[in-house]
């Protein structure tokens, strides 16, 4: 059957799967997000959240099953188009550090324009002034004199959502950006990107194995099981229930809502 693609719908999983060393580490996956709708993807780690989003700028790529993004099949088109319409904050960009550690705030964040570590493309005057205004909107200018090896983890992660932001993305993903941050410095970024959410129109998937990050500005959940496979997807309200959340943890729990935010307690 020809896909037939809703006006609305920015991502679509179909029936993915991925295989790595003979291990299936994603099982039929099917999941759909459509524009004005905030997405936390949660589940334990090792559980594959990674490997799922990291195929949506193609870090990783699907053994099984039709992946669509902004009206484009993976794999019938260059993937580089649909690579500079996003947003990708992750700590796993650290692997990059080599490049990064000797790049100060400007380059990195001018370098999300074109969804890459370093810059090789020509830079305008235009380019320049939207960095530098980033840097201002995010409040990180007492950085400028520094290279991001003299950051801390928090000052990473801001320096990282502004470039995300370089590009205008058309969908933004932030693959466990709290990982590391002590209680202040996530609640400091937490409340960041609630202010940045508000201004952009961009759809978000949040990815996280905690709960509590989940900001009242969530509206939608998935949330991806040990073994590969999606044990629900939906309007967070409708997601987040005791049953599932037990299910994800293997262990009964009680879920409260606080200022917003769900919290996880063990019965």
């Amino acid at each position: 059957m020809e896909h037939t693609l809703d006006k609305k719908e920015i991502l679509s999983y179909e029936n993915i799967s991925f295989v790595r060393e003979n291990r299936k580490i994603l099982n039929n996956i099917n999941w759909k997000i459509n524009s004005g709708e905030h997405w936390a993807l949660i589940g334990l780690n090792g559980s594959g959240k990674s490997t799922l989003l990291n195929m949506i700028p193609a870090y990783s790529f699907p053994s099984k099953g039709k992946l669509i993004v902004f009206e484009n099949i993976f794999g019938n088109c260059v993937w580089a188009k649909v690579r500079k319409k996003l947003g990708f904050v992750s700590a796993s960009l650290s692997n990059f550090s080599n490049i990064l550690n000797i790049q100060n705030i400007e380059d990195i964040i001018i370098s999300g324009k074109f969804s890459s570590i370093g810059i090789y493309e020509k830079v305008t005057e235009n380019d320049k002034q939207l960095a530098k205004k980033l840097i201002e909107e995010f409040g990180i200018s007492y950085l400028i004199d520094k290279n991001y090896k003299e950051f801390s983890q928090g000052e990473k992660m801001k320096v990282l959502l502004a470039r995300s932001f370089m590009n205008e993305p058309k969908l933004l993903i932030l693959d466990e950006p709290c990982a590391g941050l002590d209680l202040k410095s996530r609640e400091h970024f937490l409340k960041l990107l609630r202010k940045t959410i508000l201004k952009s129109k961009a759809p978000l998937i949040y990815v996280t194995h905690q709960l509590d990050e989940l900001i009242p500005e969530i509206t939608h959940v998935a949330i991806l099981g040990k073994n590969g496979n999606m044990i629900a997807t939906g309007k967070k309200e409708e997601v987040l229930t005791e049953n599932n959340l037990s299910a994800l943890y293997e262990v009964d729990v009680k879920l409260i809502w606080e200022q917003g935010r769900p919290w996880v307690i063990i019965k």
